[in-house]
């Protein structure tokens, strides 16, 4: 998170969903790093409920709002007024059609001048040979075992999912931390 944090607040947003907020780690991050935004969590109930302990028990209970959502439900649309829009490997747990729907549905929630910040793992942006094999390798237990439809991510399939939609790549900053890269997202 240290890292990723700068990258985030360099357009000083004042709002950010946390889409797959998990059990709050990174909303926990960026309220901690900027005293004055407020950061939406959300995911299913049963991980909000996780992440609103975790939130309430540092102290920042009354900068954050929950979103309790099913995102493969296309009906159900994102909130609105997010400047930024955060997902930590989350999208590779999608399989490609999903990870498409799910980014119509930041595109239709994220006002013109917002973007969507996406940290992955691709397995072609790794520093080391054995980096990119290992994430080759636990590709194959989602895709064989797990949940049979996610995986690790080629850059180039992931970038070719992003031009599926109505978004273009920004930036991409690669080798954050040992394994990851940030994808900067707009409107075209």
């Amino acid at each position: 998170f240290p890292e990723i944090l700068p990258l985030v607040f360099e357009s000083s947003p004042a709002n950010i969903l946390d889409i797959g907020a998990n059990t709050g780690k990174w909303a926990l991050a960026c309220l901690g790093y900027n005293k004055d935004v407020h950061v939406g969590l959300l995911d299913l109930q049963i991980q909000l409920d996780d992440a609103k302990k975790n939130i309430d028990a540092a102290g920042y209970g009354n900068r954050v709002s929950y979103h309790a959502h099913n995102i493969l439900d296309n009906s159900l649309p994102l909130p609105e007024g997010y400047d930024i829009m955060f997902m930590s490997q989350f999208l590779d747990c999608f399989a490609d059609k999903e990870i498409v729907a799910i980014l119509n549905k930041c595109y239709e929630a994220l006002p013109d001048h917002g973007r969507v910040l996406i940290n992955e793992t691709f397995w072609d942006c790794q520093r080391f040979e054995a980096s990119a094999f290992s994430l080759q390798m636990a590709s194959l237990y989602f895709t064989t075992i797990a949940n049979g439809n996610s995986q690790m991510y080629d850059s180039e399939v992931y970038l070719k999912l992003v031009e599926e939609t109505g978004f273009e790549v920004v930036r991409q900053y690669d080798n954050i931390g040992l394994s990851h890269t940030i994808l900067e997202l707009k409107k075209k």
